[in-house]
């Protein structure tokens, strides 16, 4: 079952890497993977973040053991809830379909939208974390039950 968990979670961040060349038009591909990875790399950096942020109070080996499946697990989330759609409107703006204003206006917005998301992945990933320190701790008493 984890295999293809981590398939699932391998499949999805391709995915998501995918649409954002794709979102970026018809730009050089070395900018296009440049962009790209710079976007990657700063979703990783705010998830870490907000990881570590969410892990206070909680076990440090589940904090190790959970932190990579989590991060990759949420990373296409955040790719695709918050990186395209800002990536979309960059590109709106150089293909002159929308104006200044409203291309501030829309940012402003989809970094609020952003803010909401990562809150509740914060609460989401505590909640993971605490469930996974939960089910070790019941394990732990019914091995010494037995």
């Amino acid at each position: 079952m984890e295999i293809i968990t981590i398939a699932f979670i391998i499949i999805l961040n391709i995915v998501a890497i995918s649409i954002v060349l794709k979102s970026l038009g018809d730009i050089e591909i070395k900018n296009k993977i440049a962009i790209t990875l710079l976007g990657v790399i700063l979703m990783y950096a705010i998830l870490y973040i907000i990881y570590n942020i969410s892990s206070a109070n909680v076990d440090k080996n589940i904090i190790t053991a959970s932190r990579q499946l989590i991060l990759f697990t949420f990373l296409p989330i955040n790719i695709l809830c918050i990186l395209v759609p800002i990536l979309l409107q960059f590109k709106k703006l150089k293909n002159k379909e929308i104006n200044e204003p409203k291309f501030k206006f829309k940012i402003i917005l989809f970094i609020i939208i952003g803010i909401i998301i990562l809150f509740i992945e914060n609460m989401y990933i505590k909640d993971i974390q605490h469930g996974i320190e939960n089910f070790n701790n019941n394990v732990i008493e019914k091995s010494k039950e037995g």
